[in-house]
């Protein structure tokens, strides 16, 4: 009996090993892990004015010209970030349309997100991309959708209104199976739909292998390699280098999920566009600076709100002081909703 226990505890010693390393497994876990999430202290949640007003300014501003009312805007949001912890996140999430609505005039934070995806709907079907452009906008997290002169797709979406989009898209691109970079529901839809949904974890027709793989779909061509998450995590997500077609000006998007090993990450073809996550151990400064060289980098992964506060969510003042490590100003932090445009 006594060896069986002593297997339980080390079962349990590396069960909570691994949860350490994979931060979407906390927000799930942390409660059980006793981790305690509170509030940061002294911080006051925004009015409805001033989340309206933070909102508007974001809209007016853009990552490529950072004015004072743009950070201005910035703190007011990150004030109600700071109060909103993963487990309220969590029930939000999962709520009908009438409750989160509830949610999001209660907290500024929610407003913000699901005014931006009214944003990005608007903007996605009206907006028509000239030869030699490409837009993409910054839905959340690592979510990304992308418009070309000939299609629009998207890569790891996870919203609550995610579903939604799923009429909009060509095809659905996801790096790799944690909780923070895709929803069950959007993958269905998109699968119900008749379109590819690619992974390294579903399993349907458009799985890739662990030695990677390349798709074709429409005029773009995607070229996928298999990149470690962590020390333990190896191999577990897949980084996307994305010709967008001819009439794109053969832009390059290279959205490399939570890629941790700088010296993993290569291209093919010189990156027009590096889509990275800001804080999971990648050298951020080195891929920009040294290894790829891209024409643009937009950092992401902020205000992952499914994290618990104080851990593995971070701030918008994070996202600029790794702005300026890179000392390039060409790397951006764009925000919730926020379209950016590549012009060849």
């Amino acid at each position: 009996m006594s060896v069986r226990r002593a297997d339980l505890r080390q079962t349990r010693r590396d069960f909570i090993q691994t949860a350490l390393l994979a931060p979407s497994v906390l927000s799930i876990l942390g409660n059980s892990l006793c981790f305690a999430e509170d509030i940061k202290p002294g911080v006051t949640e925004p009015s409805v004015e001033e989340t309206l007003a933070a909102i508007k300014a974001m809209n007016a501003t853009s990552a490529s010209n950072v004015t004072p009312e743009r950070l201005a805007a910035c703190d007011t949001i990150q004030r109600s970030v700071d109060r909103l912890r993963a487990s309220e996140f969590g029930e939000y999430f999962k709520s009908d349309a009438e409750t989160a609505k509830k949610w999001e005039e209660e907290r500024g934070v929610l407003r913000f997100l699901n005014a931006s995806f009214d944003k990005v709907l608007t903007e996605i079907r009206e907006t028509k991309v000239a030869e030699g452009r490409v837009a993409l906008w910054q839905v959340y997290n690592m979510g990304y959708l992308v418009k070309t002169p000939t299609q629009t797709f998207a890569v790891d979406i996870k919203h609550r209104r995610a579903p939604e989009l799923a009429p909009l898209v060509d095809f659905l691109l996801v790096t790799h199976k944690h909780s923070d970079h895709y929803t069950n529901e959007f993958c269905d839809a998109v699968a119900a739909a008749g379109k590819p949904v690619v992974s390294n974890f579903i399993d349907n027709e458009w799985k890739t292998p662990v030695e990677g793989r390349e798709y074709k779909f429409g005029d773009c061509r995607i070229k996928t390699q298999l990149v470690d998450h962590n020390a333990n995590l190896v191999k577990f997500v897949s980084a996307y280098e994305i010709d967008c077609g001819p009439k794109s000006g053969t832009c390059v998007i290279f959205h490399v999920g939570d890629a941790c090993n700088v010296d993993q990450i290569k291209s093919t073809a010189p990156v027009d566009v590096f889509i990275p996550h800001l804080a999971v151990g990648l050298d951020v400064p080195k891929a920009v600076n040294t290894t790829l060289c891209p024409k643009v980098t937009l950092l992401s992964h902020i205000l992952e709100l499914g994290h618990l506060i104080d851990r593995w969510r971070w701030s918008y003042e994070y996202g600029f002081n790794v702005c300026k490590k890179c000392a390039n100003d060409s790397v951006l932090l764009p925000v919730w909703g926020e379209k950016y445009e590549f012009r060849r």
